[in-house]
This record gives C-alpha cells, sequence and structure tokens, in this order.
C-alpha cells in the first residue's frame, strides 16, 4: 500500500475523530493471522490488500458516508464478529459466492459486497473488486481495478465531502 494511501486514511480518520464521527480500525494483523486466513480461504491475498491487513487490519467509516463503509480485515472485535475468511465461507454457502471472490468491502447498499476477484486474468499480482449482490447471488460488476484504488477513491470522496460538508462535494 502506497504511503500516500496511508497518509489519506490517517488524515481521513483524524478528520472524522474532529467532527465526532464513528471510524475505527482493528489495529495490525500479524503475518501468521495473514498468512491463516489466505490458508483457509485457499489462495493468496494481493499485495494491497495484505498491506492493509498488516497495517491497519480492518477499517469502518460512518455507512452514511461512503459506498464502501466497512474494509473487511481481520478482525475477531468487529462489531458482528466476522472478518474476512468469516464473511467470504459463510457466503460461499449462504450465496454461492464463488471461489476465486473474497470479501473485502460491505456497501452502503444493504448486503452489497466488494470482493477481490482472483480469476479475472491481470498482469499484476493484484485482482480488481467486483461487486457481489446477495439479494441476487450474483456478481454485478467491476467496481476498483484493486484493492487500493477502492480504499483510495472511497477516502478521497469522504476527505472531500469532510471538506464540503454543504453538499459541494466535487469527487465521486
Amino acid at each position: 500500500m502506497q504511503s500516500q494511501t496511508i497518509d489519506l486514511i490517517e488524515r481521513v480518520r483524524s478528520r472524522l475523530r474532529e467532527v465526532g464521527q464513528p471510524c475505527s480500525v482493528a489495529g495490525p494483523a500479524s503475518e501468521e493471522a495473514v498468512a491463516a486466513a489466505e490458508e483457509q480461504l485457499g489462495g493468496a491475498f494481493p499485495p494491497s490488500y495484505r498491506a492493509f491487513l498488516r497495517r491497519f487490519g480492518s477499517l469502518t467509516l460512518p455507512a452514511e458516508m461512503a459506498v464502501v463503509h466497512d474494509f473487511v480485515g481481520i478482525d475477531a472485535k468487529a462489531p458482528d464478529g466476522k472478518g474476512v475468511v468469516e464473511r467470504t465461507l459463510a457466503a460461499r454457502v449462504e450465496n454461492r459466492l464463488g471461489n476465486a471472490l473474497v470479501v473485502v468491502g460491505l456497501g452502503a447498499g444493504a448486503r452489497e459486497w466488494f470482493c477481490l476477484d482472483a480469476a479475472r486474468g491481470r498482469t499484476s499480482d493484484e485482482h480488481p473488486v467486483v461487486m457481489f449482490d446477495a439479494r441476487d447471488n450474483q456478481v454485478d460488476m467491476v467496481f476498483y481495478d484493486d484493492f487500493e484504488s477502492m480504499v483510495r477513491e472511497v477516502l478521497e470522496f469522504v476527505e472531500d465531502t469532510l471538506l464540503h460538508p454543504s453538499g459541494e462535494a466535487s469527487v465521486g
């Protein structure tokens, strides 16, 4: 994960604290925890998601502020007790989520999951992020080029919204 993205996360977290909005991180996941999650899910995570897990663990934003409000990680203390492993394995059973998909984000809409898609061909180790609509049990569309792009685009929108609270945000 690039330093600009890490700085963006820290700026948004700080600004949300200043305005009294909830924002939480789980804290860094150990290399052992990341490797165990990869093993349980049957594949290696892309570098940007691994770096996010190792640095932040997970990230939750106010649901009304972003299209993705929960960046799912390895967090046993998550409000519902579900991290990336639990969410993905449950979705594979209950919603026919494909084995190449890993739930890494929760959308603002009910049952919108943002998933890494290891099946889509890439020239790098990164995977695109698709939206899976759990109401219809199907992939809707590719939303982001990779995990870091998702984090960056969502947090840039939140930052712009915080800077222009009257609805004059220019990033969308």
